[in-house]
């Protein structure tokens, strides 16, 4: 049991908590690219080409542009909200959530998402504000 007079003078910095939540909710979905999945869920392979091969390299990761236009939009005390996409990256949500893409006939895009809920992600930031807090206590 903590004593009565540790918790009366204790103060948590609640931003600094929605901070690192923002930090490692960007870590893990710029993750999710290296390890191509998302909440332990593998994503779809790439199609072969007309010539019998598989894509090389890393599957959505050409650029960068997509991975690194992952952010966090907000982050208070009472919400994190994280984004990717941008005017250079407009493809990001088609990416995540699958569907239509391409211009002109275009094509059926795989889901392989790389942001939103996921149970890995609670619990990373749940250690990580677990720690944050026995630092405090220290």
């Amino acid at each position: 049991m903590i004593p009565k007079g540790v918790l009366e003078g204790l103060r948590v910095d609640m931003q600094e908590v929605a901070n690192l939540a923002a930090a490692t909710g960007v870590s893990y979905f710029k993750g999710a690219f290296r390890s191509k999945a998302f909440d332990g869920k593998a994503w779809p392979r790439a199609k072969v080409d007309e010539a019998g091969k598989r894509r090389r390299g890393s599957l959505m990761v050409q650029s960068a542009a997509l991975m690194n236009s992952v952010r966090t939009a907000e982050a208070t005390p009472d919400r994190v909200v994280w984004a990717a996409g941008n005017e250079k990256v407009p493809y990001a949500q088609v990416h995540n959530e699958g569907g239509r893409a391409g211009r002109g006939a275009g094509f059926d895009m795989p889901k392989r998402q790389f942001m939103g809920e996921a149970e890995e992600l609670e619990e990373q930031i749940g250690r990580r504000i677990n720690i944050f807090l026995q630092g405090i206590f220290k």
